[in-house]
Protein backbone atom coordinates (compact mmCIF):
# COMPACT_ATOMS: atom_id res chain seq x y z
CA UNK A 1 0.00 0.00 0.00
CA UNK A 2 1.62 3.62 -0.37
CA UNK A 3 1.61 6.48 1.71
CA UNK A 4 -0.81 8.82 -0.63
CA UNK A 5 -1.38 11.89 1.16
CA UNK A 6 -3.16 15.17 0.42
CA UNK A 7 -0.72 17.87 -0.67
CA UNK A 8 -1.92 21.39 -1.56
CA UNK A 9 0.64 23.96 -3.19
CA UNK A 10 0.69 27.30 -0.74
CA UNK A 11 1.41 29.46 -3.01
CA UNK A 12 -1.55 28.57 -5.30
CA UNK A 13 -3.93 28.42 -2.62
CA UNK A 14 -2.88 31.48 -1.31
CA UNK A 15 -3.47 32.82 -4.82
CA UNK A 16 -6.83 31.58 -4.47
CA UNK A 17 -7.93 33.41 -1.29
CA UNK A 18 -6.33 36.89 -2.74
CA UNK A 19 -8.30 36.04 -6.48
CA UNK A 20 -11.30 35.69 -4.22
CA UNK A 21 -11.55 37.84 -2.14
CA UNK A 22 -13.40 41.19 -2.19
CA UNK A 23 -11.46 44.36 -2.22
CA UNK A 24 -13.10 46.80 -0.06
CA UNK A 25 -13.30 50.36 -1.96
CA UNK A 26 -13.22 52.55 1.08
CA UNK A 27 -9.60 51.25 1.14
CA UNK A 28 -6.53 53.07 0.34
CA UNK A 29 -3.76 51.29 -2.13
CA UNK A 30 -1.38 50.64 0.90
CA UNK A 31 -3.80 49.49 3.15
CA UNK A 32 -5.21 47.06 0.42
CA UNK A 33 -1.81 46.02 -0.44
CA UNK A 34 -1.59 45.03 3.27
CA UNK A 35 -4.92 43.63 3.37
CA UNK A 36 -4.25 41.13 0.66
CA UNK A 37 -0.02 40.70 2.09
CA UNK A 38 -1.99 39.01 4.95
CA UNK A 39 -4.24 36.82 3.48
CA UNK A 40 -1.72 35.66 1.77
CA UNK A 41 0.69 34.63 4.14
CA UNK A 42 -2.09 33.89 6.59
CA UNK A 43 -3.28 31.21 3.85
CA UNK A 44 0.33 30.13 3.05
CA UNK A 45 0.95 29.38 6.68
CA UNK A 46 -2.16 27.95 7.16
CA UNK A 47 -1.23 25.14 4.29
CA UNK A 48 1.77 24.78 5.13
CA UNK A 49 1.14 23.30 8.26
CA UNK A 50 -1.80 21.79 7.15
CA UNK A 51 0.99 20.04 4.74
CA UNK A 52 3.28 19.35 7.81
CA UNK A 53 0.72 17.88 10.03
CA UNK A 54 -0.51 15.38 7.36
CA UNK A 55 3.08 13.93 6.79
CA UNK A 56 3.84 13.71 10.19
CA UNK A 57 0.54 12.11 11.46
CA UNK A 58 0.06 10.02 8.64
CA UNK A 59 1.49 6.53 10.14
CA UNK A 60 0.05 7.16 13.57
CA UNK A 61 -3.91 7.80 11.68
CA UNK A 62 -2.85 4.12 10.67
CA UNK A 63 -1.80 2.77 13.62
CA UNK A 64 -4.91 4.16 15.72
CA UNK A 65 -7.45 2.60 12.67
CA UNK A 66 -5.74 -0.81 13.52
CA UNK A 67 -5.94 -0.39 17.04
CA UNK A 68 -10.03 1.01 16.68
CA UNK A 69 -10.33 -2.41 13.89
CA UNK A 70 -8.89 -4.71 16.39
CA UNK A 71 -11.02 -3.07 19.50
CA UNK A 72 -13.73 -3.40 17.94
CA UNK A 73 -13.67 -6.77 16.42
CA UNK A 74 -12.25 -8.16 20.10
CA UNK A 75 -15.39 -6.39 21.82
CA UNK A 76 -17.87 -7.93 18.94
CA UNK A 77 -16.28 -11.38 19.45
CA UNK A 78 -16.76 -11.69 23.29
CA UNK A 79 -20.65 -9.82 23.39
CA UNK A 80 -22.08 -12.51 21.10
Amino acid sequence: MSDNYLQINPNEFAMQVIATSHADTNLSNSALIKKNLTLYLEAYYLIDDFNHLEVSNLEQMKQQQISDLFDKMLSGRFNV
